[in-house]
């Protein structure tokens, strides 16, 4: 199927965003600059966009793999199988080039990273938080286990391994974590 002109212009400045924050970095990017390397006019990318950082986020979106649905009806694998997943997907190269200069930013910019939790980390958040209720319903965890502190503990050494070994997470690490989360939230007989 052909794509119409708003739909090429639409994927063509997604492309220039990820492009000139590659070279230039996000403070050095102006939406001028995107339309032209994009080939459009200003009034093109603002009649899809509001500023940068919505635009940003919106790249980052489109070049993220979209997340399984984990639900086996066993709730111990399905969170194993998230975590396996966060270990081992890997980014777009496009995105994985920028990705330490998006986190530096939303590290400084806080209504980005609001922005950039709600329209992408929160679903991850939503699925986690289903997974950990369906399994306290079931008897296999503690009822009330805080969301945050239940993500921080699943997901957080995931991220960091992926951090400081250049996204070489142990394969065992999923089921490591998985465990260990099991032995501290179980019910208590």
């Amino acid at each position: 199927m052909a794509r119409t002109p708003s739909n090429e212009a639409h994927r063509k400045v997604l492309q220039a965003v990820l492009q000139l924050i590659g070279e230039r970095g996000i403070e050095g990017t102006s939406m001028d600059a995107i339309a032209a390397e994009a080939g459009v006019s200003k009034a093109t990318v603002y009649k899809h966009w509001q500023n940068k950082d919505a635009l940003l986020v919106d790249a980052i979106r489109d070049q993220s793999l979209q997340m399984p649905a984990f639900d086996s009806g066993n709730t111990r694998q399905d969170l194993l199988d998230l975590l396996t997943h966060l270990a081992h997907n890997t980014k777009s190269d496009e995105l994985a080039k920028i990705w330490p200069r998006i986190m530096s930013y939303a590290a400084t910019n806080s209504p980005f990273a609001k922005v950039l939790h709600e329209r992408l980390f929160d679903r991850r958040r939503e699925r986690l938080v289903a997974m950990l209720d369906k399994a306290a319903e079931a008897g296999e965890l503690v009822p009330g286990i805080e969301p945050d502190l239940a993500a921080d503990l699943l997901i957080g050494p995931i991220m960091h391994r992926r951090f400081i070994t250049n996204n070489n997470v142990p394969k065992d690490l999923p089921k490591k974590v998985v465990e260990a989360f099991y032995r501290a939230f179980r019910p208590k007989e």
